[in-house]
């Protein structure tokens, strides 16, 4: 037991007590310089206390540091000023004795005391566990990180009171925020960046790098003058300060594995709420949050990877469906030699390219090539056409959306920028991009950051962009449909594709490449091209590039017999002769494939007329081909590379279904 009493007579009455009742006494003092100093030397199990002592600091003062150094007391004292009173209520002490008192007041005191702070303490370590396992609970919870560290703040509210909770979690270079302003009892508002701005009269930029340099190794806490101490070196605490009239503070910083990290900060309205207890209740708490946060953070990490893994997945098995028109880059003229020399000199770099060349030139070809030989080869490259969504679905499509971000946001969606990290984007068709998102498009160059529709904070990415287009982006510039600062960011490296009647000597090795694919795709056997339609392929203009020749080919093994050399059946004759720059004669006719000689158009009416009656009967050989069947795999539209509805247009604009109609027993009466 320790004594302090500054009266003689009376300390030595409580030490005579005391020894008759079997209590050890460390000794007596009458200030508490003295009394901290044996406590240094001899910590008491419990100390005796008067209100008044000698020097300015009292009794009261004392026993906020027995708190602190978590020591049980009992107050001896004849003041019943009700100031006073509710000072010493507000220390908590172990008990209170009444000055004069009687030996049976002390000892029943005592023993009284003694049961409390046993019980007490048992009470403390049983409300700890539950603590514990209430965070644990409330961090391993289904929710989103803003909800759990909510649920967090509520229970250590009771523990570790605060009127404002912030939260600083970074890892590498990212850092996110959460603030938590108590608003009534249990009642807490979330705080972003964006709605601090207004509070504090700094930007979310300026906040996002006052917290960046906000470093804490060690628990502490900040009373008084230790908290304007605290505000002059962390610029965040005294912009929090200021602007929510906070007075003191505690600092947790929670340093786990690799470079992730916590840092919680409680901050209070009053000036000395923060007791040695909470931080060594913090203390106690750590080595748990800090293994159970390092488990959560794993889970989500392999969760997060497993969920990538399987976006990437099921990105690839549409692609697989819808590959591009042809897998090698066939060819050996000097055109092509140099776009060849261009891709083996960019690939290597993280430079942005831009691939320009007309229709069916091999664009997308050209970008998986650069991405293959590139470093980033072991990772996805997402492909997205930028003319094929339309301009308020594109947003979403590129950078995602959070759930209810707008009507039929129904989940959490990640856009194809997130889906290609550490990979490659190829944004075919970038001169469709609406203007609204050319400068969203342009921060993700500038800013190397997203932020999905709906988000609160910006998402770092780390991916590669080629575009392409088949459109003069300098003149979409000039007529103002273009943002001139993106079209300079995105054409760091520009290759130019030559067009197919560009590069006449590689259209024989295309043909035969072509050829070859369909007929191992049909079973047929491959009897080579015949020399002559070889020279007309060769001579024709090609407004559609590669992938008009493939199709032809295509076209021609389908009504090719699988016996004699390709010939350029009706279909594709009439479909050479509506090029203005095509160089078949139309005056010396030519053979179809039973060797009748078709003449030539007269004028534009019969050249409809014959093209509306090749496409006829070309879609009814392919519908014969695929039984009857026009959806789905192998399906006629996926065989002619058209959308089922335009290919069921076509028919109904030919009179097919009625046909059809008319012969319910043939194998095209039920195509669908």
């Amino acid at each position: 037991m320790l004594i302090v009493e500054d009266e003689y007579i009376i300390a030595n009455d409580l030490e005579l007590i005391l020894h008759v009742a079997g209590y050890p006494v460390l000794g007596v003092a009458d200030s508490v310089a003295e009394a901290l100093t044996l406590i240094a030397q001899h910590r008491p199990d419990m100390v005796l206390l008067d209100i008044y002592l000698k020097g300015k600091e009292t009794g009261i003062d004392l026993a906020k540091q027995l708190e602190d150094k978590g020591i049980p007391f009992i107050y001896i004292s004849a003041n019943d000023n009700k100031s006073v009173l509710e000072q010493v209520k507000a220390t908590q002490p172990s008990g209170y004795i009444v000055k004069p008192f009687r030996e049976k007041d002390i000892l029943t005191t005592l023993e009284i005391s003694r049961y409390r702070h046993a019980h007490s303490v048992e009470m403390r370590l049983r409300e700890e566990k539950a603590l514990q396992i209430g965070l644990t609970d409330a961090l391993s919870a289904p929710e989103n990180w803003e909800q759990k560290l909510l649920n967090a703040a509520k229970l250590l509210q009771p523990y570790v009171p605060f009127d404002f909770l912030t939260i600083q979690y970074q890892k590498n270079d990212i850092n996110q925020s959460y603030n938590f302003y108590q608003i009534g009892f249990d009642e807490f508002k979330t705080l972003t960046l964006s709605d601090l701005q207004p509070m504090t009269g700094s930007t979310a930029e300026q906040l996002l790098a006052m917290q960046t340099g906000m470093q804490l190794t060690e628990p502490v806490r900040y009373n008084d003058e230790a908290f304007i101490e605290f505000c002059k070196l962390h610029r965040y605490g005294h912009v929090l300060a200021k602007s929510f009239r906070l007075q003191s503070g505690l600092a947790m910083p929670l340093q786990m594995k690799g470079n992730d990290s916590f840092v919680i900060l409680f901050l209070s309205r009053k000036a000395d709420v923060y007791r040695t207890s909470h931080l060594t209740l913090l203390e106690r708490l750590e080595q748990p949050i800090v293994l159970m946060l390092e488990r959560v953070l794993a889970f989500e990490e392999v969760a997060r990877l497993s969920e990538q893994l399987q976006r990437e997945k099921n990105y690839l098995q549409e692609e697989v469906k819808t590959t591009a028109n042809f897998e090698e880059i066939i060819g050996r003229s000097q055109s092509l030699l140099r776009v060849f020399e261009q891709v083996n000199q960019v690939a290597y770099t993280d430079t942005t390219v831009l691939i320009l060349g007309e229709s069916g030139t091999g664009k997308e070809l050209i970008a998986r090539a650069i991405h293959d030989l590139s470093p980033r080869k072991g990772k996805i490259l997402v492909k997205i056409n930028c003319a094929a969504l339309p301009a308020t679905l594109i947003e979403s499509e590129l950078f995602g959306h959070e759930k209810g971000a707008f009507t039929g946001a129904f989940e959490k969606r990640i856009g194809k920028f997130e889906l290609a990290q550490e990979g490659t984007i190829f944004l075919d068709e970038i001169g469709e991009l609406p203007l609204e998102l050319q400068a969203k498009l342009l921060r993700v160059l500038q800013e190397k950051e997203i932020e999905r529709i709906g988000g609160k904070t910006p998402i770092k990415t780390d991916v590669r962009i080629i575009a392409a287009t088949n459109r003069n982006l300098e003149k979409e510039v000039a007529e103002g449909r273009f943002r001139m600062d993106l079209y300079f960011r995105l054409a760091t490296f520009p290759i130019s594709l030559p067009a197919l009647r560009e590069r006449q000597e590689d259209i024989p090795l295309l043909a035969h490449f072509f050829a070859q694919k369909s007929a191992r795709k049909m079973g047929k056997t491959f009897r080579g091209i015949n020399p002559q339609v070889l020279a007309e392929l060769v001579n024709y203009a090609w407004p559609g590039n590669i992938r008009e020749l493939e199709n032809v080919m295509e076209q021609a093994v389908i009504l090719n017999n699988g016996q004699t050399p390709l010939e350029l059946g009706r279909p594709l004759v009439n479909n050479l002769f509506m090029s203005s720059k095509s160089a078949l004669p139309p005056e010396s006719g030519i053979r179809d494939n039973n060797q009748s000689i078709i003449p030539p158009p007269k004028d534009l009416h019969d050249v409809k007329q014959i093209q509306q009656q090749t496409e006829r009967e070309y879609i009814l050989a392919v519908l014969q081909r695929t039984n009857g069947r026009i959806r789905g795999s192998n399906g006629a539209a996926e065989l002619l590379n058209l959308k089922p509805t335009t290919l069921e247009y076509r028919m109904d604009k030919l009179g097919i279904r009625k046909t059809l109609s008319v012969e319910p027993n043939s194998p095209l009466a039920d195509p669908d």
